[in-house]
C-alpha cells in the first residue's frame, strides 16, 4: 500500500496520558518521511490540561493531524468481568473501524507504552496477503492459547501494534465477534481484549518482523530461555532475527516482563534511559520516577527468573 499518509490510532486515560506523549513525540521525529500524520486518540477521560498539552506538542509538527474520540459509547458496550487490574481503555481498540472515517483502509493500533526507533515506512506498506491485520508473535504458554480456543501448535500475537486492514476488519464483523467473544466467556478472558482479538482471528493475521513491537522479554532473555520459559510449541523468531531487532529495534514495547516500567524505581530495561530521554521534550519535561508499589513476593519472584537459571 503506497501512500503518504500515516494514520495511527492510540486508546488512552489519564493515566497514561504522560507515556503516551513520549510514545507520539517519538513516533513524529522518526517519520518525518511521511507528507501527512494521521493521529487518532480514543479518550477515556483524559484531562482538559492533559489533552491541552498533548495538541500543544503534537501542533509543533506542520504534517500532523490530532482527532479525539470520546470512548463512553463504546465502552457502554463492554461487560466485563475482569480477574486482575487493567485499564478498559485498552478495549478500544475493538470498536476502531466504527471510530474512524469509512476513507481509512489502513490504520495501525500502537500501545501507549511503546517509543519509537526509527520509521514504519516498511512497515506501513507490508503486504498483509489478504488477512486482517499484521502483528508481532508473542511467546504464552499452553494454557493462555487454549483459554481462546487456540491449538497449541499455532501462534498468538501481541495486540500491542496492530497493521490493520480495515476494510477486511469491516467485512469481517470484528466487532460484532468481539462482542459476542466476550458474552460467550461470561467477561473474563485470558490477556482481556488481546485475548479477544486472538481467538477470533487465529487464521486471519500476518506475522510481521518482530522489531515492529520489540518486547522487555526479548532483553531480559534470548530466543532459547524464552520458548523454555513458556513452553511454547509454535514456531517463532529465530536468534538471529531477535538478536537483529535488538540491535536495531524500531518499535520498543515496554512490557513489564520481569522487571517494571521505565517511568517506574527499580526498572532494569537496559534501553530505559530511551524513554527519559524523550520525556525531556514533552509537556512531561521534569517529571519523577514513581515509586515501585509491588509487593516483595512479587519482586522475588521476577528477580528469581531474571537472575538464576532454570
Amino acid at each position: 500500500m503506497k501512500t503518504d499518509t500515516l494514520s495511527v490510532v492510540y486508546s488512552c486515560d489519564n493515566n497514561y496520558a504522560q507515556h503516551m506523549s513520549v510514545s507520539i513525540y517519538s513516533l513524529l521525529v522518526h517519520n518525518l518521511d511521511f507528507k501527512h500524520i494521521q493521529i487518532y486518540i480514543i479518550d477515556n477521560q483524559i484531562s482538559e490540561i492533559n489533552k491541552e498539552k498533548i495538541q500543544r506538542m503534537i501542533g509543533s509538527f506542520k504534517n500532523t493531524e490530532l482527532i479525539w474520540i470520546d470512548f463512553t459509547k463504546w465502552k457502554a458496550l463492554l461487560n466485563l468481568k475482569m480477574e486482575w487490574e487493567v485499564s478498559i481503555s485498552s478495549y478500544g481498540r475493538l470498536f476502531i473501524s466504527s471510530m474512524i472515517p469509512l476513507n481509512i483502509e489502513r490504520i495501525i493500533y500502537l500501545d501507549c507504552d511503546m517509543i519509537f526507533c526509527d520509521s514504519l515506512k516498511e512497515l506501513w506498506n507490508f503486504d498483509l496477503k489478504g488477512n486482517v491485520i499484521g502483528a508481532v508473535q508473542d511467546a504464552v504458554n499452553d494454557e493462555t492459547k487454549g483459554a481462546v480456543g487456540i491449538p497449541s501448535e499455532q501462534p498468538y500475537f501481541n495486540a500491542g501494534m496492530l497493521l490493520i486492514d480495515v476494510k477486511k476488519w469491516r467485512v469481517t464483523e470484528v466487532e460484532k465477534m468481539a462482542i459476542n467473544f466476550i458474552f460467550e466467556h461470561q467477561g473474563k478472558i485470558k490477556h482481556h481484549d488481546q485475548g479477544v482479538l486472538n481467538g477470533i482471528l487465529k487464521n486471519k493475521w500476518m506475522r510481521v518482523p518482530v522489531r515492529y513491537n520489540l518486547m522487555t522479554i526479548h532483553y531480559i532473555y534470548n530466543r532459547s530461555k524464552v520458548m523454555k520459559y513458556f513452553q511454547n510449541h509454535a514456531e517463532f523468531y529465530t536468534e538471529d532475527e531477535l538478536e537483529k531487532s535488538r540491535k536495531k529495534p524500531a518499535v520498543l514495547h515496554y512490557t513489564p516482563s520481569f522487571t517494571t516500567r521505565p517511568w517506574v524505581k527499580n526498572c532494569k530495561h537496559p534501553l530505559k534511559e530511551k524513554y527519559w530521554k524523550i520525556l525531556q521534550e514533552t509537556p512531561w519535561k521534569g517529571a519523577k520516577e514513581e515509586n515501585d508499589n509491588r509487593k516483595l513476593y512479587i519482586k522475588l519472584i521476577e528477580w528469581r527468573y531474571r537472575c538464576l537459571p532454570f
